[in-house]
């Protein structure tokens, strides 16, 4: 039997690269993928590192991947060659929340890559329910941005931005400076809030973006406020710097208590929107957005690494000084 290689994570800080026999022949409601791209997310660093309660060990990681069907099932709709993008978050499909279109907070929902196995090696084997056609003129540098655009198109269909629209974004991340693309995209007047001066020379590559550390901020008021740092201090400036009537719309992930004023929020009007992940149709509109070349997201993909090169794109991932960081598998 042929063999391949795949990352793996034993227990937390203990992440190599093994050898393993080729995944049996897909049932048949599977594929089996030949994975192309794997982009490193900061949840992945948060698994390796041990910091998410609920992620079991070991496991393989990685959720953002583009691949090609190298093998599928009789009874899925995909032929072999078809070049996908995969949804990386089981749904049951029966809970009151699938029921309703949303499962994106399936009640049975397990991410894969955190408490299940991700997607990081050279192939996996994946219900074909779980594939996502990526079309032919999407390079594969912008197609393996999927799944972490889809967290922004699902959050922007929350709120209204029009031309003139006076937007902030805090942490310029690759969630960040996706939200910042689309922003921008749709002629809105977008300020980019960092900590980190190196993210803000990303940002400004992006188009027409002021960029500002957090302390310059100063008197500036905006309607809508887009959290994407995932830490107490930016969920608390973004209720600062809304105007009357604003939004904050969060779509970082940060555990810490926030202090919250709410005579503040009452008598201004504040609306404070959370969303997480997205929907099989928000895979299917990132494409789209994707598959639009206006739209700017060349300043996103920083460095490409071969699978075997892990240590030093994981170290990358980590530094903070980059967007995504990508594995070529």
């Amino acid at each position: 039997m042929s063999r391949t290689f795949e990352l793996y994570v034993e227990n937390p800080h203990e992440l190599k690269l093994r050898e393993i026999e080729s995944a049996a022949a897909p049932k048949d409601h599977e594929v089996k993928v030949k994975v192309i791209y794997g982009g490193i997310c900061g949840s992945d660093i948060k698994v390796y590192k041990g910091k998410i309660g609920y992620a079991k060990y070991p496991l393989r990681p990685g959720h953002e991947v583009l691949g090609i069907i190298v093998e599928a099932g009789v009874g899925t709709p995909y032929k072999a060659g078809t070049k996908v993008t995969i949804f990386p978050n089981t749904f049951c499909g029966q809970c009151e929340f699938c029921l309703n279109g949303k499962i994106n907070i399936c009640t049975n929902k397990k991410p894969l890559g955190v408490s299940t196995d991700g997607l990081f090696g050279q192939e996996v084997v994946i219900d074909s329910k779980y594939v996502i056609p990526v079309p032919d003129n999407v390079p594969d540098e912008r197609a393996v941005l999927t799944e972490p655009l889809a967290v922004v198109v699902h959050a922007i269909k929350k709120v209204n931005i029009s031309c003139g629209t006076k937007v902030a974004i805090i942490g310029c991340g690759t969630e960040g400076l996706l939200a910042g693309a689309i922003v921008l995209s749709k002629g809105a007047d977008l300020t980019a809030i960092d900590v980190n001066s190196t993210k803000l020379e990303l940002a400004k590559r992006l188009g027409n973006v002021q960029a500002k550390l957090p302390n310059e901020v100063k008197d500036q008021r905006f309607d809508l406020v887009i959290e994407a740092a995932g830490v107490k201090a930016s969920l608390e400036q973004a209720l600062e710097i809304v105007k009357p009537g604003g939004t904050v719309l969060a779509i970082g992930i940060n555990a810490d208590p926030v202090d919250l004023n709410p005579i503040h929020l009452v008598r201004s009007e504040i609306s404070i929107l959370g969303s997480i992940i997205y929907t099989l149709e928000d895979f299917t509109d990132a494409l789209q957005y994707l598959n639009d070349h206006s739209l700017n997201i060349e300043p996103i993909v920083s460095k490409i690494y071969s699978y075997s090169e892990f240590p030093k794109a994981f170290e990358d991932a980590n530094s903070g000084n980059y967007a995504k960081i990508i594995l070529k598998f």
